[in-house]
């Protein structure tokens, strides 16, 4: 049946993304034109677009277009930008300058060098930070830490590596949910860590006092285990290093109500950071901080959402505009939500998450290429995760083709997209090549999500040119649990309807048993 079998193919590939927030696309015949974003965001989202394609973390981070509406303090969005900045070696280089005493020395050197531009040049301002950033709790992170101590023992740079190991080996030990929550042998486990770091960061704070790393850290450890450690850490890193994003992002942390702090201390953490502005730029990117912690923690971000985004426009917080986002998304406000998640993902480049909420808006939106370039950064971070390879498979059958797409499908049918991910699956094999394969598909589908409306329309072309009765049974399922209210399963009835018409002509027998059996 040539004429039904061909049908198929121009009907539909089913929706563009079945989660997606906005209108449904149609792939089959190319990638649709994108959507036209309303005349208030049309010149920032070009922009947006044009500064997504900036080589690197923080250069792109420059090139983009402040949030719209703003009140942020003059330089605080660039300065921010400036602690995306690759550390000055990584793990491996810090690895291989431990092989020779000359690498040793040179290594010292640049640390020094680091924590002295720290104080005297604003381009070089908390760059010490992110030098150790590549101490995390990662194994081998540690061994080479280990190595760093065991070649210079008496380093404050050495001992700050080999502390920040077992401090971040802590906290993920630790988790992240409330400590009421949190199983004992993980509290344990993570006391028994910061046991260990807390003795390299004094020691590494009496040989160097400046080096406000290790008194950062160490009241990060003494917020979630001593007042008297956390007291003296703050006090030995507001001495040394008064102006520092750190220093101040560690106060704020402290004063937040879930930390044992207040909102009237949190208020005056903020105001500490907003007076230093002109010594440090990048303080105000921290001023949003007091007004957005009571919404950043409601329950539902669409109630809050202006709230959210009050506080965002006073300092760029990447958080908090991702907060902001998500209200929007809850309150159906898509465009205004892109808006937001593009400046989330101004600061926080590599959050998979964030990228995939953008990757599905603008799928609704039918721009495929800047969801496909979004989830591309995801999936580099979570490449097994099924969402992601989800979204990765439509945008590549609206750019490619669904045979393209195929192996994306397949993939994110071992997670929790199983049920739409099988049926885009089973929706590849609906081409006349291959409608054998597509057969064994639909069967394996309807058999496994039997409550699948998609399904059991895709049976019907799968069986139609070899079990008519079985077509029909499909068909009759499928109108069974068609939704006469969704606007894609009204057409879908509409084909059904002239479908079966066709599949009567040819009937020779009743209909009745099971559908490919």
């Amino acid at each position: 049946m040539p004429g039904i079998r061909n049908a198929v193919v121009g009907i539909a590939l089913g929706s563009a993304l079945l989660t997606q927030p906005l209108h449904a696309a149609s792939p089959s015949n190319g990638p649709p034109e994108p959507d036209t974003p309303p005349a208030e965001w049309a010149e920032y989202i070009a922009q947006v677009k044009a500064a997504d394609k900036v080589p690197g973390d923080e250069a792109r981070c420059k090139a983009h277009p402040d949030l719209p509406g703003n009140q942020w303090r003059p330089g605080a969005a660039q300065g921010r930008c400036s602690v995306l900045r690759a550390p000055v070696y990584t793990l491996d280089q810090i690895d291989a300058l431990l092989d020779t005493d000359e690498g040793v020395a040179d290594l010292e050197r640049t640390f020094a060098a680091l924590l002295d531009a720290h104080y005297r040049d604003q381009d070089q301002r908390e760059q010490i930070f992110i030098a150790f950033n590549v101490f995390n709790e990662d194994a081998r992170a540690g061994e080479v830490a280990q190595r760093w101590l065991t070649a210079v023992p008496k380093s404050p740079f050495a001992m700050v590596a080999a502390g920040l190991h077992f401090g971040e080996s802590g906290w993920n030990a630790r988790g992240t949910k409330f400590a009421s929550r949190t199983p004992e042998a993980q509290l344990k486990r993570m006391t028994e860590l910061f046991a260990k770091a807390v003795p390299l960061y004094m020691q590494a704070m009496e040989v160097e006092p400046r080096l406000s790393v290790a008194c950062t850290k160490l009241g990060a450890i003494g917020r979630q285990s001593s007042d008297a450690l956390q007291t003296f850490a703050a006090s030995h890193c507001l001495k040394v290093d008064p102006d520092s994003y750190y220093v101040a992002w560690e106060q704020i942390n402290a004063a937040q109500p879930k930390w044992g702090g207040s909102d009237e201390q949190l208020r005056h953490a903020v105001a500490y950071a907003a007076a230093r502005t002109e010594r440090n730029p990048i303080l105000g990117a921290l001023l949003g901080e007091a007004a957005g912690y009571r919404p950043a923690n409601a329950d539902s971000y669409g109630e809050v959402v202006d709230e959210l985004a009050g506080a965002s426009r006073m300092g760029p917080s990447g958080t908090l505009m991702a907060q902001a986002a998500a209200g929007y998304w809850t309150k159906r406000d898509w465009w205004r939500s892109v808006v937001y998640y593009s400046q989330a993902l101004r600061f926080w480049p590599n959050n998979a998450n964030y990228r995939y909420n953008r990757a599905t808006l603008m799928g609704g939106a039918n721009d495929y290429a800047w969801a496909r370039s979004d989830i591309e950064i995801a999936l580099k971070q979570e490449p097994d995760n099924s969402r992601y390879l989800y979204i990765m498979g439509v945008a590549t059958e609206a750019l490619e083709s669904a045979v393209a797409a195929r192996p994306y499908f397949k993939r994110a049918m071992a997670g929790e997209r199983r049920p739409q991910a099988m049926e885009r699956y089973c929706q590849s094999f609906m081409i006349p090549a291959v409608l054998k394969d597509a057969e064994a598909c639909t069967r394996n589908l309807v058999d496994e999500f039997p409550g699948s409306a998609t399904g059991w329309y895709m049976r019907v072309w799968a069986l139609a040119d070899r079990d008519v009765d079985g077509a029909l049974v499909a068909a009759q399922r499928f109108k069974a649990l068609a939704d006469s209210d969704d606007v894609e399963d009204r057409r879908k009835l509409d084909d059904i309807k002239g479908v079966e018409a066709v599949l009567r002509s040819q009937q020779r027998a009743p209909v009745g048993g099971v559908p490919g059996k």
